[in-house]
């Protein structure tokens, strides 16, 4: 039998929020992106939807000739134009048609979206270095211990505080090459001493201590994991802009890094994150070392999301610029219907992508949650 998570107390509900609005203002200003590109290249905007089209619409108003919708499923976002529907009244002919459009026009509104994203992501990121500095990288192979979730924890019986740096486990040292690998690695060694009294190492204001704890049966000792965040002065824009340009361009490498490991069998499945855990972590970091890190948090995101989206995946907008690219070459669009085929497999798989995420998200967050 598993136990649920409690839900949230008040004191974070904040901090949640917080994150749902960074996490929001990416989709919305993705698609604002492909919005405003369409109509100043005169094509017909349709609808504007908040999340895909799946299950119930929590909200929807026509505001001019532009539907506007909010839907449940809130994994994205999307642009609808007269093209999408064949029941559309609009003449096939029609220039405010999509594939009406010119080869550039169709192309800058498929790029749109990505561009928003990615300048999205540097400004925030210029924004933080500016005002608090730039993050010195002593976080990145650190794990600390940011609280204990409950008196009869474990973790509370052993004596582990708030601030204790976890150094070793069963004297096992914890290592890894970031923040994110050591933390799995200590929910790794933690399981695998399941039920079973073991010796961790902690320094505590700067001293050694060992401590005794027997993890649960699940190998959770409950405590909340983080990285304390420290920056270094930033000497200036131009420094400040140099900076953002190098971070942000670290975070795409680690991210086809990642993509490497994931299909090589190297990072389990289950480390793929969805919008709960990312505003989860992200509001744990903002508890934990303050707004700015959601807002780092967020421009990694935007950076993240545009390269995804550049991918020459079928339904995402690689996948238009990819047939796009096809037709600039060959001289004539790629035949309707097999950019039609490609679409739906395409979205099939992405669909099935979201439901296996959002129910992992589901068991590491509420059902088994880690640590």
């Amino acid at each position: 039998m598993y136990e649920l998570m409690a839900i949230p107390d008040l004191s974070k509900i904040g901090s949640i929020l917080t994150m749902l609005i960074f996490i929001s203002v990416l989709i919305i200003a993705h698609e604002m992106g492909h919005f405003f590109v369409a109509r100043k290249c005169g094509v017909k905007v349709e609808r504007f939807g908040f999340g895909l089209p799946f299950g119930p619409t929590l909200w929807s108003k026509k505001i001019g000739d532009v539907e506007y919708c909010i839907h449940a499923c809130l994994f994205g976002g999307y642009v609808s134009f007269p093209d999408d529907d064949p029941e559309n009244p609009l003449p096939a002919d029609s220039p405010q048609r999509f594939e009406n459009q010119p080869l550039l026009s169709r192309f800058a509104v498929m790029v749109a979206g990505v561009t928003v994203n990615a300048i999205l992501g540097w400004v925030l990121m210029f924004f933080v270095f500016m005002n608090w500095g730039y993050p010195s990288g002593e976080a990145e192979r650190k794990v600390m211990i940011a609280g204990v979730t409950s008196d009869t924890a474990p973790a509370a019986q052993a004596g582990f505080r708030k601030g204790d740096e976890l150094k070793k486990i069963q004297n096992t040292p914890i290592q890894g090459q970031d923040y994110r690998s050591m933390t799995y690695n200590v929910q790794a060694l933690f399981k695998k001493q399941a039920a079973h009294t073991i010796p961790v190492e902690v320094l505590r204001n700067g001293q050694p201590v060992i401590l005794t704890v027997t993890p649960n049966a699940k190998g959770a000792i409950g405590v909340q994991l983080a990285a304390i965040q420290r920056y270094d002065a930033i000497h200036g824009p131009v420094d400040g802009a140099v900076k953002a340009t190098s971070f942000l361009g670290n975070v795409i490498v680690k991210q086809f890094e990642a993509f490497g490991r994931l299909f090589t069998g190297q990072m389990p499945l289950k480390e793929l994150a969805g919008p709960i855990r990312i505003v989860k972590e992200g509001a744990n970091m903002i508890d934990q070392n303050g707004v700015q890190t959601g807002l780092m948090l967020t421009a990694i995101i935007s950076t993240i999301l545009a390269v995804m989206n550049l991918l020459p995946i079928p339904a995402l907008d690689g996948g238009h610029i990819f047939f796009l690219l096809i037709e600039a070459l060959k001289g004539s669009p790629v035949k309707q219907e097999l950019r039609e085929r490609f679409t739906q497999v395409g979205f099939m798989g992405l669909l099935a992508l979201i439901v296996f995420i959002l129910g992992n998200d589901i068991y590491n967050t509420f059902i088994n949650p880690n640590t």
